[in-house]
């Protein structure tokens, strides 16, 4: 009896849309389906990574084989290792970006049809806290609650050393003081090798076409060095001076510190 009485509720749903409401409605179910590009893009950024992986490990080997046979030229490799390495992390960038906007269009696309069958499937009037559940995605609480039992929450015991603060405290000044230098070297090792990869990145290498993209993956690149620069620093411990504002990588009166990581 409720499958015939649906059953009739659903095909006289229709009577109850205008012209324009019809129109709104093939317009949603003529959208491109964008879970399905979403699936085939993942892939597609499978076999793309894999592919720049499997090409800057190469350069990478190629590079450790020449260090023996052309001591003399061995910029052209670290070059062509550079370009490599930067191409992998450029097409992952893509990738990443292209399934997040892909992404965003599959979610509302999906919520749209849902909303736009269950429109069509209930009445004309929709209570609120149907709406409201379906949106959440939770089930509607029970209507008759007639006991109510409250109990008392227990308290929160917090455990503390109040025998030696002072141990606490000096044991945490020496591992940050160690931590710091170590993280100075480190840094410093890092910018150097940065501005030696992306001096490999700013020399173009071949002609035509390859020279054309090795100048755009050198654009690629000192716009995400820029980008990653202007990130906001942690915030400078107590114990340390605070780090200038301005930093200039290739300026040697100014103490380097990690910046792109």
């Amino acid at each position: 009896m409720n499958d015939d009485r649906e059953r009739d509720e659903d095909s006289l749903s229709d009577v109850w849309f205008t012209n324009w409401e019809q129109q709104c409605m093939q317009h949603l179910d003529s959208e491109p389906e964008y879970e399905g590009q979403l699936n085939s893009e993942r892939d597609l950024s499978t076999q793309k990574a894999w592919c720049s992986f499997q090409n800057a490990a190469a350069s990478i080997a190629q590079l450790y084989k020449d260090r023996l046979q052309h001591s003399s030229s061995l910029w052209v490799p670290f070059q062509t290792a550079a370009g490599t390495v930067a191409t992998l992390y450029k097409e992952s960038s893509d990738s990443i970006r292209r399934a997040g906007e892909l992404g965003i269009q599959a979610g509302y696309q999906r919520r749209n049809k849902e909303m736009l069958n269950w429109a069509r499937k209930k009445r004309r009037y929709i209570r609120r806290e149907d709406l409201i559940s379906y949106l959440a995605g939770k089930a509607l609480p029970p209507r008759a609650t007639p006991h109510h039992h409250r109990s008392t929450p227990r308290p929160l015991l917090l455990v503390t050393d109040r025998h030696s603060p002072n141990i606490h405290q000096s044991n945490s000044d020496l591992h940050h003081h160690h931590h710091h230098f170590s993280e100075t070297n480190s840094n410093n090792t890092l910018d150097d090798n940065l501005h030696m990869f992306r001096e490999a990145l700013s020399l173009p290498v071949g002609c035509g076409l390859k020279r054309q993209r090795s100048v755009e993956l050198n654009t690629f690149m000192a716009g995400e060095f820029a980008r990653h620069s202007k990130r906001s620093p942690p915030p400078a411990s107590s114990h340390s001076p605070p780090p200038p504002h301005d930093v200039n990588m290739d300026s040697p009166t100014h103490p380097k510190r990690q910046r792109f990581m």
